[in-house]
């Protein structure tokens, strides 16, 4: 059955109308630069639009054009590698809404520096594993979805996930023995742990 040119199109509407918000959340977390994103969502879109005629109809859209995103943010991660070095912006966690309005000032302060925390440390996760953490964890999408989306095997994804949540393990440990205090109830400070 060949899937018709007005079913693909209105899929594509459909699809683009639901996710749209997703695909920018994504593209911002891997990009970590607004106008950059927004710009990667739009090329993605543009791409996917002009090569409707490859979706397969026994496809799904949502992992189809989160692939398309994926390929277009690792295209422009490649080639901002090339001009230059953008450090990491720390507001971009704030922008992306880790921040609740219903925090106390006191609480929205210490939420604020574990975002900021949080944020750093996918940031310095490789691209590929970013890319994994984004998906599955932040959009939820399921492990085929994601597996479908980035073009891997789900055992590579599960492995990227493993790793990248190791490493945020190890990172944010790191940066709550920094300046953490003391738990009142023991004399060692309390850790954040892997569990295994």
């Amino acid at each position: 059955m060949k899937f018709g040119k007005n079913k693909a199109q209105d899929a594509f509407r459909e699809a683009v109308k639901t996710e749209l918000d997703a695909l920018y959340r994504t593209a911002c977390r891997m990009l970590y630069d607004r106008t950059e994103a927004e710009d990667a969502v739009q090329e993605s879109l543009d791409k996917a639009w002009r090569n409707l005629h490859r979706f397969k109809p026994d496809g799904q859209m949502r992992p189809w054009l989160f692939a398309i995103l994926n390929n277009t943010c690792l295209d422009n991660l490649r080639a901002r590698a090339r001009r230059i070095n953008v450090p990491f912006d720390p507001e971009t966690a704030q922008d992306l809404g880790l921040l609740s309005e219903r925090d106390l000032p006191e609480q929205a302060v210490a939420n604020q520096q574990l975002g900021r925390q949080i944020e750093e440390q996918i940031a310095a996760l490789p691209p590929d594993h970013r890319a994994a953490v984004q998906l599955v964890i932040v959009e939820q999408l399921s492990y085929a979805e994601a597996a479908e989306a980035l073009d891997l095997p789900i055992g590579t994804l599960r492995s990227r996930l493993s790793r990248a949540r190791a490493s945020l393990c190890v990172g944010l440990s790191e940066h709550l023995e920094d300046g953490e205090e003391k738990d009142p109830d023991s004399e060692r400070p309390a850790k954040l742990r892997l569990v295994r």
